[in-house]
């Protein structure tokens, strides 16, 4: 892969630790890349493999790029604000619900469920409308 654990990665929890990057894995083979570069260990969760590639360049763009690159018809705030609304997408793509030790109220996970995936609906439709929108 060619990412690797970065700043961004390691402030939502995942670090070298992480399965994906785990040296433990360095002799399965499946983490092994193929003739063609591809690390099979990628696609047992690509949704989670492109997530974490997309929120760490969303990131760096947002840190480094931003001011560079400001849509037509939005305002600079604007701009940060949809893209920070794409940034907690793919982060919700990333990381695990964590619930809390003990018994939870079924309506209540599916309530969070629920809203949890309108926040990623909404970043993702931001970032399909506004994907050739990210350059400076």
């Amino acid at each position: 892969m060619i990412l690797k654990p970065n700043k961004y990665l390691k402030a939502i929890g995942i670090d070298e630790n992480y399965w994906l990057f785990n040296k433990e894995n360095a002799d399965d083979p499946r983490y092994i890349p193929d003739e063609d570069g591809f690390v099979d260990a990628e696609h047992f969760d690509l949704d989670t493999s492109i997530s974490l590639y997309i929120y760490s360049q969303l990131c760096y763009f947002r840190e480094y790029c931003l001011k560079y690159s400001v849509p037509m018809g939005l305002t600079l705030e604007q701009w940060k604000d949809t893209i920070d609304t794409m940034i907690k997408a793919f982060e919700l793509m990333i990381v695990e619900d964590e619930v809390p030790a003990g018994y939870e109220d079924p309506k209540a996970r599916k309530y969070r469920s629920k809203n949890k995936q309108k926040k990623i609906n909404r970043g993702f439709r931001l970032f399909m409308y506004f994907y050739h929108s990210l350059w400076y």
